[in-house]
């Protein structure tokens, strides 16, 4: 059959067949004058040459290991292709679309469309890792009747994607280069996905983690990007976009690293522009800073606990999105908090005196607070370093992932879904029966079921079911009210092998969720805010 793709604005394209579906991949929806030029929307004419999207396009520019790494947090890899980086080019996406009675659907099909927005701590992450393949979810909408398109898009990551500075925008080039790749790349798809039968004003947003940030960084845009979010695993409460001086340090500590200290500002833009980019990124320590920033026009604040789990309008944060972004999915995996072993392994030994030492600090003005938080997680200082490094753990999972899922479901206008992922990890590894951070991306999106065990095969489906019918408009399940407060459960199996809905015990997640009102019970005596922000100066090392 023909996976050739008659395309009234982009002319021919060819795609490449797979199960039930066809992937057009490495379609580039935008160009790069420059590494910080502001990306600007691709444009073609019918007489343009014919594009092949038949082989995945080149990741931006990020660590070609990140795919393995990503690999050894999930402790099971998968076959990957032969990935390069390109610093101008690295702008595509791929389009996945499912064939209806053995051909692409025609153009009147109008079929929602799912778009991804990967995570990785704005310093990773590619639309080509194959854990991000959206073929096996594609295919399975179309077994249930209900077809939809899958898009996977890449930006701007690291250093190209989010370094900022006085200087540079003098010079004209705007700050939060990655969000506005993600924005540039929704309004390529408005544009286009039609003639690919999608329905351009049928777009969910789904992202995870630092996608998930994305997303609700996303809804500032007085501009209606996409109808639906899906945020699996990441808040703006989580990470919070950094202010400008920070981002003037760390445009600071780049000059200094690459000894241009003593030029003129705009000779000093002139060099980083020039300065072969691997040489740049190789003086960025992986601790540096690089993420999205406050410059009053992609992101106007950083949100507070209040403001966020507040259905009205607050005018110091606006959030244009809560009323065009129509409903809403949000929730957390059991275990997120593992993912910060990545920066606090290193400093494991020690780390319960530490962590004492640190809360300490923060709450100075208010002792009885830090004695309050060492209690509520059983931190103490003679606390063995794997036993408290997991006891942190739990308390990062509670302030930053399970507290932004609640609050973010109360103050949201609309209809809003919360789901808790507690399926266990089953492959040998540290993190062998705990439900880890990025684990519910390898369930939802069906790529790792063969090597699952029947019961959580049957969960990843359940699962994936639930997302596809929420891109459809359908209800997924009850959404969370302020009379009745509840979440969808997946899992753990065999225990619970199928998904059921459990109610909130005074709306709070209970045990019958597998999660607890620990961090609530603080926030009766603590403000959320302070907890998180004593969150994130340990975590800084302060």
């Amino acid at each position: 059959m023909s996976t050739i793709l008659k395309h009234g604005k982009l002319g021919e394209i060819h795609g490449v067949l797979g199960d039930d579906v066809v992937q057009f991949l490495g379609i580039q929806y935008a160009s790069l004058k420059d590494r910080f030029a502001e990306s600007e929307i691709l444009d073609r004419d019918l007489d343009s040459s014919v594009i092949d999207a038949t082989r995945i396009g080149p990741m931006v520019m990020s660590p070609l290991q990140g795919c393995d790494a990503e690999f050894g947090i999930i402790q099971h890899a998968l076959p990957k292709p032969d990935l390069t980086v390109s610093e101008l080019h690295g702008l595509n996406l791929n389009v996945t679309v499912p064939l209806m009675e053995r051909k692409l659907p025609g153009l009147g099909s109008k079929l929602p469309v799912c778009v991804f927005i990967h995570g990785g701590g704005y310093s990773t992450g590619s639309n080509s890792w194959p854990q991000y393949s959206q073929a096996r979810m594609v295919k399975l909408s179309a077994d249930m009747g209900f077809p939809m398109i899958g898009v996977g898009i890449n930006y701007r990551l690291g250093l190209p994607g989010f370094l900022t500075s006085s200087e540079l925008r003098e010079a004209g080039y705007a700050s939060n280069n990655g969000l506005r790749d993600q924005i540039n790349a929704l309004r390529w798809i408005k544009k286009n996905i039609g003639d690919f039968a999608g329905d351009a004003d049928n777009v969910t947003v789904m992202g995870e983690s630092a996608g998930a940030v994305s997303g609700m960084f996303l809804l500032h845009s007085e501009e209606p990007l996409f109808k639906r979010l899906i945020s699996m695993s990441g808040s703006a409460l989580l990470v919070k976009p950094l202010p400008l001086p920070v981002s003037e340090f760390v445009y600071a500590s780049l000059v200094k690293s690459m000894g241009l200290e003593n030029l003129s500002g705009p000779e000093r833009v002139k060099a980083i522009l020039e300065i072969p980019i691997k040489d740049l990124l190789e003086k960025i320590p992986p601790t540096m800073p690089l993420m999205p920033v406050v410059d009053g026009d992609i992101i106007p604040g950083a949100p507070t606990f209040s403001q966020i789990s507040d259905k009205a309008e607050d005018p110091t944060y606006p959030m244009p999105g809560k009323q065009w972004c129509e409903s809403l999915i949000i929730g957390d995996c059991q275990f997120d908090g593992s993912i910060f072993s990545l920066m606090l392994g290193p400093r494991r030994v020690g780390i319960a005196q530490s962590f004492h030492k640190s809360i300490a600090k923060s709450f100075a003005h208010h002792p009885s607070s830090s004695e309050k938080l060492f209690q509520a997680y059983g931190i103490t200082p003679d606390l063995p370093d794997n036993i408290a490094l997991r006891s942190i753990f739990t308390f990062a999972t509670d302030i930053g992932f399970l507290a932004p899922v609640v609050s973010l479901a109360r103050g949201w206008p609309g209809k809003a879904y919360v789901y808790h992922f507690n399926e266990p990890n089953p492959w040998d590894g540290e993190w062998k029966g705990d439900t880890t951070h990025v684990l519910d991306i390898a369930f939802l999106f069906q790529n790792f079921n063969e090597f699952l065990p029947p019961a959580q095969k049957e969960v990843a489906v359940i699962f994936a079911r639930d997302f596809i019918k929420f891109v459809n408009g359908e209800a997924p399940w009850a959404a969370f009210g302020t009379s009745s407060q509840g979440a969808m459960v997946y899992g753990p199996s065999p225990e619970r092998s199928t998904a059921a809905f459990m109610p909130y015990i005074r709306g709070n997640a209970e045990e019958s969720c597998g999660r607890n009102s620990t961090i609530f019970k603080l926030g009766e005596d603590i403000p959320l805010d302070e907890l998180a922000t004593a969150w994130g100066d340990f975590l800084a090392g302060q």
